[in-house]
């Protein structure tokens, strides 16, 4: 019985220590997206190039995935 209430208590300890990086990544740039009719603020966490299309990782509303350059009206980014 105790083993197992040290294994979840070492289960717990880890799962509280093992927070998501990408949201404690301070975004590089912003953008907008036309979304359901609305215009939105989108932060951009990262840049990159892959087949000649830019593609950022964007946070609420994509949940931090990476997403064309081309679903983005407006944009701060450099790269």
């Amino acid at each position: 019985m105790t083993k197992i209430m040290l294994a979840m208590a070492y289960c717990l300890f880890l799962s509280a220590c093992s927070g998501s990086v990408l949201q404690k990544q301070k975004p590089l740039c912003e953008a907008e997206a036309l979304i359901g009719g609305q215009v939105l603020s989108v932060q951009i966490y990262d840049v990159r190039k892959v087949a000649n299309q830019t593609e950022y990782r964007a946070g609420y509303p994509f949940n931090w995935r990476w997403v064309s350059k081309n679903n983005f009206t407006r944009s701060t980014c450099s790269k």
